[in-house]
């Protein structure tokens, strides 16, 4: 799956490549950590085309109920770069 990157790390777009922790699941969720490869990059930054990373969904096309009835759902799938512990390569969040 291609996603958004909702960050200002220097990535564009990600391709999914497993999610980290769930050896059976086959989708993501809101909140889930999962491999990516960059499939698209700005020029010149510390992120390049290519290169494996970790990332947290941040926003998916498929409804999220709550337990209150309400049901949220965004426009694109997207992720945060983030680094082996967990921490955002970026500084802003959009």
């Amino acid at each position: 799956t291609f996603l958004n990157v909702a960050d200002n790390s220097g990535a564009r777009k990600l391709m999914c490549i497993r999610i980290i922790g769930a050896s059976n699941y086959r989708y993501a969720h809101i909140g889930d950590v999962i491999v990516a490869v960059i499939k698209e990059a700005v020029p010149n930054m510390p992120l390049e085309r290519s290169e494996v990373i970790r990332a947290v969904i941040v926003r998916t096309c498929k409804e999220l109920k709550r337990d209150n009835g309400m049901i949220i759902r965004y426009d694109d799938n997207a992720a945060v770069v983030i680094d082996q512990e967990g921490n955002p390569k970026g500084t802003r969040v959009f």
